[in-house]
């Protein structure tokens, strides 16, 4: 993704779900904020939306590429994991 498309899904994101993390829910101004894939490049995820969330640094690091576990994974995404 380039930088604009960066931004364009930032923007999107934060229209959808609002200024906050994804997982621990802090809200930070959208320049703060990282795309993190639900299901990582590296196994396969997309840059679509659907794939995307927006996440603080912390979060997203600490994740690195690791997936849910499989009944969270289908929660939150289904059409990704099935």
């Amino acid at each position: 993704m380039n930088p604009k498309q960066r931004h364009n899904k930032k923007v999107q994101l934060v229209h959808e779900y609002g200024p906050c993390c994804w997982w621990c829910g802090c809200y930070l101004p959208s320049e703060k904020l990282t795309l993190d894939h639900l299901k990582p490049r590296s196994r396969g995820g997309s840059n679509s939306l659907e794939n995307l969330r927006l996440a603080c640094l912390s979060c997203n690091n600490s994740r690195g590429n690791s997936l849910f576990p499989p009944r969270q994974q289908s929660s939150i995404v289904p059409e990704l994991y099935s």
